[in-house]
């Protein structure tokens, strides 16, 4: 269905006038009555008019909100792939938020100094969309710990994180007594269930490390959450890591198309993350010079 042909409708719908909806569109009026009979190749009459105006059908109705969606999602739609002006192309890349300073503020800086006419988006997304957005072209890059499989994407480990638990500094009692469960996917269920075999089930849950992370720090709770997300609060001794619990490892994922549209562009870009990601795991920090590959292993 044309986007044109529901901002008619919309304008029309909101207006009740198809005289008001042509000049605001800047259009001919008979263009703007053409344009609503796209949707009512649907079945379905939109419109009744009368002598006071143009107002809704019941199916009208129901279709308001539906038209009103599909336009929100093609205007953000096409301001995402946009390039703005003076630059070559647009590289989107989305990771986890706390993943920030170790990973991507210095991949920005990299990206900067090797391809300058390139334009950088960050995005913030739950993983399954990610890779849906990755498939449909509008992403370039995803970094993740829960990585599903899809045609036509490649997943590359990029570094191994410390699961472990910590308690908020502040609260005296066993951990087990306000504790929230992070969801890290079935194989940590698995190892986490037979670790704390009896355990009672946490009341609450949760998918994003950002829920837990606030969690423990606004309800004085304890977690598993990643080492690196959480070794700032260890030092400044907001948090706390439990004695004698078990750590986990997890992978954490990079995600790409295997056939990219720029693939030079691409190229660097993982280059650098795999750089950041080795001296991260090294201990090392950012190397500018250092271009070498790092970790490529594939799933």
């Amino acid at each position: 269905m044309d986007t044109e042909n529901l901002r008619s409708f919309l304008e029309v719908a909101t207006h009740g006038s198809f005289t008001v909806a042509a000049s605001r569109l800047n259009l001919a009026q008979s263009t703007v009555s053409a344009r609503i009979r796209g949707p009512e190749q649907l079945g379905r009459r939109l419109f009744v008019r009368d002598r006071d105006g143009v107002t809704l059908t019941p199916a009208g109705r129901q279709f308001l909100p539906h038209a009103s969606s599909i336009t929100r999602t093609w205007e953000q739609s096409r301001q995402d792939i946009a390039v703005p002006d003076g630059y070559e192309t647009l590289l989107r890349l989305t990771a986890p938020a706390y993943l920030w300073d170790r990973i991507t503020s210095p991949w920005v800086e990299w990206m900067r100094a090797r391809r300058p006419n390139v334009a950088l988006r960050l995005e913030g997304s739950f993983p399954d969309l990610a890779i849906d957005q990755l498939a449909e072209g509008l992403l370039d890059i995803c970094i993740l710990y829960l990585p599903r499989p899809h045609p036509g994407i490649v997943y590359e480990t990029l570094a191994v994180d410390q699961i472990v638990l910590v308690q908020h500094a502040a609260q005296t009692k066993p951990w087990t007594e306000n504790y929230i469960l992070m969801d890290w996917g079935l194989e940590f269920r698995i190892e986490h269930d037979r670790a704390f075999a009896g355990m009672v089930k946490p009341a609450i849950s949760a998918g994003l490390v950002f829920i837990g992370l606030q969690h423990v720090l606004s309800q004085q709770a304890a977690a598993y959450l990643p080492l690196s997300a959480v070794s700032t609060y260890i030092e400044r001794g907001e948090m706390r890591r439990i004695d004698n619990a078990p750590v986990f490892q997890r992978p954490i994922y990079l995600a790409y198309p295997s056939n990219p549209a720029s693939s030079d562009v691409l190229d660097v870009a993982l280059t650098g993350l795999r750089t950041l990601a080795r001296g991260w795991a090294e201990g090392q920090g950012f190397s500018e010079g250092d271009r070498s590959l790092g970790m490529t292993g594939r799933m």
